[in-house]
Order: C-alpha cells, then structure tokens, then sequence
C-alpha cells in the first residue's frame, strides 16, 4: 500500500536523521514499513517516528544503516526485499 499523502509531508519537513533517511528511501521505492519493522526488529509505529526524525537508538542503528544501503543499491522494493531476507535471514 502506497505511503499517504500525509506521511510523505511529514517525512519531507522532518529533520535529516538516520531514521529521516530510512523513510526517503522507504517512500522513494514504496517499500513497506511492515517489512522494515521485521529487518529491524522494531515495530511499526517506531519506524514511523524514525520517519519523522525520531532517535533511532543503538541497539537498532546497525541494522537500519544496513537498510538504507540495501535501499540505496535497490531499483525496486522487490529487489529490496529479496536482499533484506537473504541479509537478515527472514523469509520472503
């Protein structure tokens, strides 16, 4: 399902944090939070404050860093996923 209008904006005037640019690239490719909250092991809601600049403690920045990269180096959010379940052994 396609991010909202209003998670979009929020996104876009929210200040540039790890979290802010996981959501970039999340919304760039459609690439649904649902999945970025098993990668992480966080729950949707805080991916969705990572989104709006929130602090991405420790304990989740080495995975989230990983994301991003697999988003950056991503055409399409099948492509991510497919190198998020083989990276974070889940199934697809």
């Amino acid at each position: 399902m396609p991010y909202s209008e209003n998670i979009r904006f929020e996104v876009a005037k929210a200040p540039k944090t790890i979290g802010n640019q996981l959501g970039r690239w999340a919304i760039h490719l459609d690439f649904p939070v649902i999945k970025i909250a098993q990668a992480t092991g966080a729950t949707r809601q805080t991916v969705y404050n990572w989104f709006k600049g929130g602090e991405v403690l420790q304990a989740y920045k080495n995975n989230v860093n990983t994301l991003i990269k697999i988003l950056q180096s991503s055409p399409t959010a099948e492509e991510a996923w497919r190198k998020t379940c083989k990276t974070f052994d889940l199934r697809p």
